[in-house]
């Protein structure tokens, strides 16, 4: 793995709280913070800065005026092997620099005593698949399959290295759309693992430390749960490409349908990561018929968690890119292809889909039944009072 740059420390790095920034701070004593761009994983922030010594007529190749920083603090809570994790995977990202659909990073430096990471990394001026959704609802097919493509090449990147990287946290919010929306970065390796594999043994060996569990739970595929918070050694012949695959499959999904796959009321409720051990997903074309079953066997291949669904699963990235290939060559020759896992055999979220119970309970006062009679009843005194009292001045006058 590369050795850590050295460079210069922030202006505040003599204090052990955490750090933040403001307009016209100097960061590293070169890059000058312009304005916060928002949160990033691992509970870090996001700024955006310029390199001061990049001049304005400088002719620029590989590293633009223009960065992002991303500044981590370590939390009170995580252990020292938690905090090497996410520095070591931080040093992982500078591999996958120079990549088409990867974001570069420029320099990483630990500050405040230890207790802060420094990341440089390429500003891309655009929009995150997560905003973007939030925004349009949906893709249509060809759009999602579009973005999906460019999604998987990226990914193919990290798992041809022959120290493979998963990515661990795939998920919109760490996926970058450009300004002009015709290209898309994977940011954020926070969290992400790196092994080698020996092809003679089968097994496989972690450079990174695997004691941690870390994530966001929707993307997470149930096979984490096989893993041991106190063996890394166990962890590491749990860690594969299915790790990536499930995030893969819930993220086509949303593009598609504008939701996730399974039905969540918390989702920082570990149990989230239990549900595809459960449930099926609903088929895609109960609820948009445009979508080929075709697309959905991708999509199922991506989760496939349960026992009985193992089989189905994807081997490599390259199976992945093979079949939106196939597709995108010859759309109308998926129209004959059956669904892998027909709806009969299926278990659905029903009771989560719409409990009429709990709807009852959440409705506020004014929703339920006896209101609409209360102001009825309240409206028909109010008309009889009327009445009375204008017979009564009728029958004085």
């Amino acid at each position: 793995m590369p050795t850590q740059k050295q460079t210069n420390t922030p202006i505040v790095e003599s204090k052990t709280s955490e750090i933040t920034y403001h307009p016209n701070d100097l960061v590293l004593n070169k890059y000058r913070i312009i304005n916060k761009l928002g949160a990033g994983g691992m509970s870090s922030i996001v700024y955006k800065a310029e390199d001061t010594t990049i001049k304005d007529n400088e002719f620029l190749t590989n590293k633009e005026k223009f960065v992002a920083i991303k500044v981590v603090n370590r939390d009170a809570n995580w252990s020292d092997a938690d905090w090497t994790k996410i520095h070591d995977e931080c040093v992982t990202s500078q591999r996958v620099t120079n990549k088409k659909n990867i974001v570069n990073t420029y320099e990483i430096s630990k500050v405040n005593n230890g207790n802060t990471i420094i990341i440089v990394m390429e500003y891309i001026d655009g929009i995150s698949l997560h905003d973007h959704l939030e925004k349009i609802g949906n893709f249509n097919i060809k759009e999602a399959v579009y973005y999906f493509q460019h999604i998987i090449e990226a990914i193919k990147e990290l798992h041809s290295f022959s120290e493979k990287i998963i990515h661990r946290d795939l998920k919109p919010e760490n996926i970058m759309l450009t300004k002009d929306l015709m290209n898309v970065k994977i940011i954020d390796f926070g969290i992400s693992s790196v092994i080698i594999e020996f092809t003679l043994t089968n097994d496989k060996k972690a450079i990174t430390n695997e004691e941690s569990l870390f994530g966001t739970y929707p993307y997470i595929s149930p096979d984490l749960l096989k893993m041991n918070s106190k063996s890394s050694t166990a962890n590491q012949q749990i860690i594969s490409e299915q790790f990536d695959f499930f995030s893969l499959g819930v993220i086509f999904y949303e593009m598609l349908m504008g939701e996730k796959p399974f039905k969540i009321t918390d989702e920082n409720d570990k149990n989230v990561i239990k549900l595809p051990l459960t449930y099926d997903m609903m088929c895609i074309s109960d609820i948009n018929p445009t979508i080929p079953a075709y697309i959905e066997n991708i999509i199922f291949r991506c989760l496939a968690s349960k026992n009985s669904d193992i089989k189905y699963r994807y081997h490599s990235i390259n199976e992945i890119i093979n079949d939106l290939n196939a597709y995108s060559l010859d759309p109308e020759k998926s129209a004959f292809v059956k669904l892998l896992k027909p709806k009969k055999e299926r278990t659905l979220q029903l009771s989560n889909t719409f409990n009429v119970q709990a709807q009852i309970l959440k409705e506020r006062f004014y929703e339920k039944a006896w209101f609409y009679w209360l102001l009825f009843g309240v409206a028909a005194i109010i008309v009889i009072i009327v009445v009375v009292l204008v017979s009564m001045h009728i029958i004085t006058l």
